[in-house]
């Protein structure tokens, strides 16, 4: 039996409190010039630091995000959009259909994680993906203060590949993700 997705218990009830003060949050944003919206976005790493945890910064995060991507990408996220990033960012799947914005939905709880400085890993399926998306997201990430980079498939064991690790938030495939999990369980020393 299918269950009504628009009843009071609904995932999309759930999460709209958070599109409401993500929406009323917008609406201050867009009044400050880039500069100060950069500066935003390393307060969030130092409420981060102080407090621990994200959930007080989710809706700040969604919508500093949707304003940096308005500005650099030209795209602006759609509600239902925010729904899959805060879908994504409890761990769950938002299934999407091909041109509905999975790339950029991805952005809204990737920046959210990476103010952790943790790391955040993104898996697509193949490398031209993986490639296409870190350059493109890029754009948006950089200009908020966030490194990231892309894990190359022709370069196992190597410093790029090392260095493509320390990045704030780093883009690969699963089949990479997955060996490079096995080569260093598989390593005789932590170097």
């Amino acid at each position: 039996m299918l269950r009504n997705l628009f009843n009071k218990n609904s995932i999309v009830t759930k999460y709209q409190t958070f599109i409401n003060q993500i929406n009323i949050l917008e609406n201050n944003l867009t009044q400050l010039s880039d500069s100060d919206l950069r500066a935003k976005s390393f307060n969030l790493q130092k409420k981060y630091e102080e407090k621990q945890n994200l959930n007080f910064l989710i809706a700040e995060s969604f919508a500093l995000t949707r304003e940096a991507s308005l500005r650099t990408l030209g795209l602006r996220h759609f509600d239902v959009q925010l729904i899959g990033g805060l879908v994504l960012n409890n761990g769950k799947i938002a299934e999407m259909k091909t041109g509905e914005g999975k790339t950029l939905v991805a952005t809204l709880p990737a920046f959210l994680n990476a103010v952790t400085k943790k790391g955040v890993h993104i898996v697509t399926v193949n490398d031209y993906l993986a490639r296409r998306d870190q350059e493109w997201s890029g754009t948006l990430f950089e200009w908020l203060g966030i490194t990231v980079d892309c894990i190359d498939k022709h370069e196992p064991n190597s410093n790029a590949r090392r260095n493509a690790y320390l990045a704030d938030i780093t883009y690969g495939t699963n089949n990479e993700f997955g060996f490079d999990y096995l080569r260093d369980n598989m390593a005789w020393t932590l170097e």
